[in-house]
């Protein structure tokens, strides 16, 4: 359990303890995203500047978060609390890093339900994932996560796949290829030339069927291959956080077990390839 709570900017300092390390940063909308780890073991989330020497807000810094040490309870602090986009990041990098520090996994990857277990894509930065995924929820798949699935390992068995929050950041040109969806998609905001739209996605958690890695290359044709050698995609796909030997040793242990029973594919097609076409190609392979 989770307890988010939004609190003005002087409860977020108080609760801080002072910067450790870094943990993790990033680029989300266009504004730099940090993820610090205090001296007591607290963690804080600052999207945009960083706050001035008291802990205030500053003119750019666009939300301030802090993840007890218990990581039982996040207090968010946003510079524009009626602008919905600070939700986007709640619900996603830091809701995601938070499963991570509670001792879950997780695969950089969008994923969709079957009835044989979750299927996740993954690919390179504007590599067409996300459009695969839309295309492929509007052929009545469901969806299990945008961008991030968290799992949970099972030894040697094939971890489990947990539902995302049930939102999807989707090019506005695209927006019309989930209307086949039971629920007709809700536009929440724009984000860019991009939506940000509440989806439904599937409500258990399921084994993860299928890894598919999405390469897009010039003049390629469409194929489907099983990857002979998964560890190093696998490692590549899984985020890296909390870097530490333990859990560097839980992740290695994981991909090996994914890589034992779990299908990981290359999907390749060429950058002007239709997302129909790359679609045909998966559902055909009944994976």
């Amino acid at each position: 359990m989770l307890e988010i709570r939004r609190v003005e900017a002087e409860a977020t300092e108080q609760a801080w303890s002072g910067l450790r390390e870094i943990g993790w940063e990033g680029v989300i909308d266009g504004a730099p995203f940090v993820v610090e780890r205090g001296i007591a073991g607290d963690h804080r989330f600052v999207h945009g500047s960083p706050p001035d020497r008291r802990g205030a807000p500053t003119v750019d810094t666009r939300a301030i978060h802090h993840l007890c040490a218990s990581a039982s309870v996040l207090r968010c602090t946003p510079t524009e609390p009626a602008d919905p986009r600070w939700w986007r990041v709640v619900l996603d990098s830091v809701l995601f890093t938070v499963a991570l520090l509670r001792g879950y996994e997780a695969l950089h990857a969008g994923a969709l339900a079957t009835p044989g277990g979750v299927i996740a894509i993954t690919a390179a930065t504007g590599g067409g994932k996300s459009t695969l995924v839309t295309e492929l929820i509007g052929r009545r798949l469901s969806l299990m996560a945008d961008d991030v699935l968290v799992l949970e390992p099972r030894g040697s068995e094939a971890p489990l796949a947990y539902p995302a929050p049930p939102l999807m950041t989707v090019p506005a040109a695209k927006v019309a290829m989930l209307s086949n969806v039971a629920c007709a998609p809700e536009t929440i905001c724009p984000i860019g030339g991009e939506r940000w739209v509440a989806v439904p996605v599937h409500q258990d958690p399921l084994p993860l069927k299928a890894l598919i890695v999405l390469n897009r290359r010039a003049e390629s044709k469409v194929s489907l291959a099983r990857i002979e050698r998964p560890l190093a995609p696998l490692l590549d796909s899984l985020m890296g956080f909390p870097r530490t030997p333990e859990r560097q040793q839980t992740r290695f242990e994981l991909a090996s077990a994914i890589a034992a029973t779990t299908g990981l594919w290359r999907l390749t097609g060429a950058l002007d390839t239709p997302p129909s076409m790359l679609a045909d190609t998966l559902l055909a392979a009944e994976l």
